[in-house]
């Protein structure tokens, strides 16, 4: 558990694993990854976005495929916890300089899927929350998720996967994953849920 500043103690991650390889362990955080326009991508800043992300999971097709419909004050100490440890990142992604999504780009290896797959200690990992249905409907996350892949790509060259856990049910998330080429490594059970998990492989050179 990391201590900020203040002293107060930053609540645990809870799918950060704390049993690690040395190899594991040394894979420093998430980089950020470099986005062309219109696009936007920039660190969350718990002081400023807790409560604009609080409002967004808040809402009835994030509420069911995130279960993180939490107050302003628990998304803080949670978007702080990410910023002081390695294991991942939280970001506010952007259209036209307009706030659309919250996206987590986490180390897998670290993760609680890792057991769930042969993982390696440069794995990905991600997570992507659009805030409003209309621009699910118009193709932001098609557009979005593979800017993103190519500049993680890009940044990381030891990185040849990155993974996506959707819940089984989530048939559209699922369907961005296949749509993007994520090859499906079947679906798994885990503490609280049952995923669909996938891996989308560096492109060939």
């Amino acid at each position: 558990m990391n201590e900020p500043a203040s002293g107060a103690t930053l609540p645990v991650l809870p799918r950060e694993l704390t049993e690690l390889s040395a190899a594991v362990r040394a894979v420093p955080a998430p980089p950020t990854p470099p986005m062309p326009d219109p696009f936007g991508l920039r660190l969350a800043d718990p002081d400023t976005d807790a409560a604009m992300v609080a409002d967004w999971m808040s809402r009835p097709h994030l509420v069911q495929t995130w279960e993180s419909a939490w107050p302003a004050v628990r998304w803080h100490g949670y978007l702080r916890a990410q910023l002081a440890g390695d294991y991942s990142r939280p970001f506010i992604a952007s259209l036209h300089g307009e706030s659309h999504g919250y996206i987590e780009i986490y180390r897998a290896a670290k993760d609680s899927i890792a057991p769930r797959y042969d993982a390696d200690p440069h794995d990905l990992g991600m997570h992507a929350a659009i805030a409003d249905l209309g621009m699910m409907k118009r193709g932001y996350g098609p557009l979005l998720l593979p800017t993103l892949a190519a500049g993680l790509f890009a940044l990381e060259p030891r990185c040849g996967r990155i993974m996506f856990d959707p819940d089984h049910r989530n048939t559209a998330a699922r369907r961005l994953c296949e749509r993007a080429g994520g090859e499906f490594l079947g679906e798994h059970q885990m503490a609280n849920r049952r995923m669909a998990l996938y891996a989308l492989h560096r492109p060939a050179p």
